[in-house]
């Protein structure tokens, strides 16, 4: 690593903030981290997570961490077949700083403004780790847009995953409206599921989203 860094920018201090900051403090390296926390993706998946990053400057930051050791590249086994980026240890012993970053910035960040883009997997972020009536062993696939997440527990707190979730015990399929209602205490659990799509156990889909209405968060809604 040290070899790595003599080629990144350095702010050549001795200070473990200042040696952080040497490898993830690049503009676009940290909301990269942030695309990986609910699970691996395809480059194609990370320009679209990342809008407005050029396709130059990606390819970049993804070389740069990855000689970082903040995350690593492999092939997915058959039938899949395809490249994706994730997280290593390191990069996963970033997830508490992403969760003050993200505590910090909607106590005193600015407002979004109508145009600022979102996607559905950035308030989920805010709802992972929160208490979980959801059982230990039953699974929910919650599905908004063209998006799908895993939603389980973990001693009792809310974990979420990028990606179907097999055999599930119940199935939700959302508008981004509602979902986003949910999320910003304009819609209860109890509405959205009457204005979701459930195949399955509609309990265990109250459970898997009352996390969600309880992360109270204001962002735009997307045009999806």
């Amino acid at each position: 690593m040290k070899f790595t860094l003599l080629f990144m920018k350095r702010y050549g201090q001795a200070c473990a903030i200042a040696r952080a900051l040497d490898v993830i403090g690049e503009r676009w390296s940290l909301l990269l981290v942030r695309e990986l926390t609910l699970g691996p993706r395809r480059y194609r998946d990370l320009a679209t997570g990342l809008p407005g990053i050029p396709s130059h400057l990606l390819a970049a930051r993804l070389k740069d961490l990855q000689a970082a050791g903040v995350i690593t590249r492999r092939t997915l086994p058959a039938p899949a077949d395809v490249t994706v980026y994730e997280l290593t240890g390191a990069g996963r012993a970033l997830q508490p700083a992403l969760k003050e970053l993200l505590d910090w910035g909607m106590r005193y960040g600015p407002e979004p403004s109508q145009d600022d883009v979102s996607q559905p997997s950035w308030p989920l972020l805010a709802a992972v780790g929160r208490p979980s009536a959801l059982p230990a062993g039953q699974v929910c696939e919650l599905r908004v847009g063209p998006e799908f997440f895993y939603l389980s527990s973990d001693a009792g707190t809310l974990t979420v995953r990028r990606g179907p979730a097999p055999d599930g015990d119940a199935v939700v399929t959302m508008s981004a409206d509602t979902f986003y209602s949910l999320l910003t205490g304009q819609t209860t659990v109890t509405d959205a599921v009457r204005h979701a799509t459930v195949d399955g156990d509609t309990g265990i889909a109250r459970r898997a989203l009352e996390p969600l209405a309880a992360a109270a968060l204001t962002e735009p809604t997307p045009a999806m």
